[in-house]
């Protein structure tokens, strides 16, 4: 702290905010803002705006980019001139962020290419390809709480920093003591000086002319009715045009929550993955009798789909559902658009044995019996879109003629489209429209669909426990639960034996499953379950995913049986949680 008072280059008046602490003796507050420096993860970094080392502000941000402006300048003169791609969403002072992001490599030589308007991460990845920069900042804290904000680093693929360059780029970052060691030219000046440059419409027009590629059923009749909320973020208007521009024009957009707003002031947290949140558009929905909902996040990088299932609502699957929709989970939505895709592709003689679908181990493996069935490889990696494209990387690399068609992950993101290398809701919305609406030419639902797929692969439900642990001593907590499972695990689960657990930070392991090392367990059940546990790489929490199957003659019953094991598999891992303080 002294050294932050210390420090000529931080502003007087952003020492002020620090100063008053201290003046008023909120402890608590000053040691949280500065027990240790924000961290910069292999991903980047996101957390409470605010002054401090362990905020997210100017000085914090305009460090990390130092840092990748260092890694860039050693990688040579070229990779100066392809220069870094920058974008971000709607939070509070996400334009300010990507300015001062700007200035930083611009006093370092090198240029940038920035979006004049907020734009999703998927725009950001395809840029990055596009202008074929050597790298890519999207400053956004995706779904967390307002207070937020963050910064997402890319690499020259379009996705997210993976080994080698984290590692080297995390050293050089780390190697700046103070503040006043980065370098910074005001963004107007960048500008003046051919630095900072503005991405031209052209880039997005690209864009949304790629996704039209995905279609699959461009005749099929596009009479579905759908809701959507952008939740205040950058989906409202790319959503519409990709949409529109597939032939869907019955969208109705929940005005309280069209416009992007920082604040998000109907909302206590952006996250699709939560019915909360979904609670407005659920009810213009019921008002407009609408086939469907959507709603993203404020970086339009996850989906959430809501389904109008009046009898079902009611019935088995009254646990996911508000009045008469039903809220798909990530793993639902994943594998009816992989069945989907599968289906489709095989139907129209688009399918062929080159094709692979990856999916995240903490994934449903519904997924892996549905490709089986079509006779397509899928593979496994850990959790995180990174992953997902350093595979593809990998394939490429090799030059093994491996084709990827689509990617995802239990936390409502999906990857469609190999020109963006992470989550892209847009496109994912356009192909469950289509998706959507060949199911309703059949007279379906969607999960009147799920429970077909149900019959021939076993009725299989998942969960997410996330345990909320902030501050200090939360980072403390989560490593002694993790500690704990890793020094005396669980024999058991709710009566039933665990027969095999992995633990990705052991060599072997990682050897076996072909998979990097991460703070990850995974018991495999004698009944088949699944229960994996994970510190979450971007928010204070410990993640705990349930995954189970039941499989007889009567598809409902078996269901009710996985709904069961969840509940008790539940009931067993609070157990757990409070007994380790």
């Amino acid at each position: 702290m002294s050294s932050w008072l210390k420090d000529e280059s931080i502003a007087h008046e952003d020492k002020e905010e620090v100063l008053l602490l201290i003046k008023n003796k909120n402890i608590t507050e000053l040691r949280d803002r500065f027990y240790r420096d924000l961290e910069f993860g292999t991903g980047g970094m996101r957390g409470v705006m605010g002054m401090g080392a362990n905020r997210m502000n100017r000085y914090v941000l305009r460090r990390a980019v130092q840092g990748v402006a260092n890694y860039i300048l050693k990688c040579g003169e070229e990779a100066k001139k392809q220069g870094v791609a920058i974008a971000y969403d709607s939070r509070n002072n996400s334009r300010f962020f990507g300015h001062e992001a700007a200035s930083v490599l611009a006093a370092n030589g090198i240029h940038s290419y920035i979006y004049p308007t907020l734009q999703p991460t998927p725009c950001l990845s395809f840029a990055i390809r596009k202008l074929g920069c050597i790298s890519g900042f999207c400053i956004t804290a995706s779904h967390n709480p307002p207070e937020y904000n963050g910064i997402k680093v890319y690499w020259d693929d379009g996705a997210q920093i993976i080994p080698p360059q984290d590692a080297e780029i995390l050293k050089e970052v780390f190697s700046i003591q103070a503040f006043s060691d980065t370098k910074y030219m005001p963004f107007q000046e960048a500008q003046q000086k051919g630095l900072a440059h503005h991405i031209s419409e052209d880039i997005l027009t690209s864009y949304f002319e790629t996704l039209k590629g995905l279609s699959l059923a461009p005749h099929v009749p596009k009479n579905v009715s759908i809701v959507y909320t952008p939740l205040h973020g950058t989906g409202k208007i790319p959503t519409l045009r990709a949409l529109n521009s597939w032939g869907f024009e019955n969208v109705f957009v929940v005005p309280e929550q069209a416009e992007p707003n920082g604040n998000f002031p109907t909302v206590k947290k952006p996250n699709p993955e939560e019915s909360e949140a979904l609670a407005l558009a659920i009810k213009y929905a019921t008002e407009r009798k609408a086939d469907y909902v959507f709603a993203t996040d404020p970086d339009s990088d996850r989906l959430a789909i809501v389904s109008h299932e009046p009898v079902l609502a009611k019935g088995i699957m009254k646990h996911q559902a508000v009045g008469d929709y039903v809220i798909l989970n990530g793993n639902q939505t994943g594998a009816l658009l992989v069945n989907s895709i599968l289906s489709n592709r095989k139907k129209t003689g688009k399918l062929n044995s080159n094709h692979k679908i990856v999916k995240t181990i903490v994934t449903s493996d519904l997924l892996e019996k549905i490709c089986s069935e079509f006779g397509i490889e899928i593979f496994n990696t850990l959790t995180g879109f990174k992953w997902i494209a350093g595979l593809i990387r990998s394939w490429e690399e090799k030059n093994n003629g491996f084709e990827y068609l689509f990617g995802t992950e239990e936390s409502f993101g999906f990857m469609p489209n190999n020109n963006v290398r992470d989550k892209d809701a847009i496109a994912a919305i356009c192909q469950a429209a289509e998706m959507i609406a060949i199911t309703k030419e059949k007279k379906q639902t969607l999960c009147e669909n799920l429970f077909e797929i149900f019959k021939k692969h076993g009725a299989w439900q998942e969960d997410l426990i996330s345990i909320d642990l902030y501050g200090e001593e939360g980072s403390l907590r989560i490593n002694r639960m993790m500690k704990s499972m890793r020094e005396s695990p669980m024999t058991e689960w709710a009566g039933t034996k665990v027969t095999k657990i992995y633990d990705y930070l052991d060599p072997k392991t990682q050897k076996e499953q072909n998979i990097a090392k991460s703070n990850v367990l995974k018991m495999l059940l004698e009944d088949g379950s699944k229960i994996s546990m994970r510190p979450s790489g971007t928010e204070p929490k410990l993640k705990f995913y349930i995954s189970v199957c039941s499989k007889n003659s009567n598809v409902e019953e078996s269901y009710m049986n996985s709904i069961n094991k969840i509940n008790n598999l539940r009931k067993e891992i609070y157990i757990f949680v409070n007994k380790v303080k």
